[in-house]
């Protein structure tokens, strides 16, 4: 299904004033972010506008309650200047798999990807060409209920914006496995990737840096003794063979 989004485009562009060999992660926005509303069971009002702030509620209930999710993902060039993304349509199944773990509106799978490619295509120009440097794209989603009261809010806000990001890591990194707190447990949240999970591992992660680290290597919620996970990156672990 192909979908009809209203497109406003800025009246200047920030993009002269980027330093593509200096930029600080996750400070620099682009010039455009894509934004639908679920009001009456259905999605609706798409549009691409320039960045901006959305007036929030002091009631809203995603402060409150903690409904918001989100994605991360990357796009680059190739070499003809095309922007490139790696499985987008895992991106899509996978926030769905938060929403409905939070007790949030699914998105349809083909306004996620149309939404991704039209807004990067939009803003492909924000593409570092430096290696290591990519566009990042964050989608997420979140309620919008001016109400006290613990249930699941009935109107949600999907927002998808990108920027331009160097090198998360310049160096290789320290990792602390942490044996006190944890990072997931089954049956909880854990398998969503809903902000709150974030705000758990501010503390584990500040006492880390602390120590000299670099970020946390999660050990499992009950024997706290099996590598369940790093922070802020994927682990892989060879195994020599004899």
């Amino acid at each position: 299904m192909s979908y009809s989004f209203k497109i406003t485009k800025t009246d200047q562009s920030s993009l002269s004033k980027v330093d593509f060999n200096n930029i600080p992660f996750g400070k620099t926005f682009s010039d455009h972010m894509f934004v639908a509303d679920y009001i009456h069971g259905e999605w609706t009002n798409f549009e691409i506008r320039p960045v901006a702030p959305i007036p929030t509620h002091p009631g809203n209930m995603a402060w409150h309650y903690g409904q918001s999710i989100f994605e991360g993902m990357k796009a680059t060039k190739d070499a003809e200047g095309h922007a490139l993304l790696f499985r987008p349509e895992m991106h899509a199944k996978r926030i769905n798999a938060s929403a409905r773990r939070m007790c949030m509106p699914e998105i349809p799978e083909d306004l996620f990807l149309q939404a991704i490619h039209t807004l990067v295509d939009m803003e492909k120009a924000w593409i570092p060409p430096q290696t290591g440097s990519a566009l990042y794209i964050r989608p997420f989603m979140y309620a919008t209920d001016e109400t006290i009261g613990v249930k699941a809010s009935d109107t949600y806000k999907f927002i998808i914006f990108v920027m331009p990001v160097g090198p998360y890591y310049s160096q290789p990194v320290k990792l602390l496995a942490q044996d006190t707190y944890v990072r997931a447990v089954v049956g909880g949240v854990g398998e969503a990737k809903a902000s709150g999970n974030y705000a758990a591992s501010l503390l584990p992660a500040t006492m880390a840096r602390k120590e000299g680290y670099d970020q946390v290597m999660w050990l499992d919620g009950v024997h706290k003794k099996y590598i369940q996970e790093v922070g802020t990156m994927n682990i892989f672990l060879l195994s020599e063979m004899k």
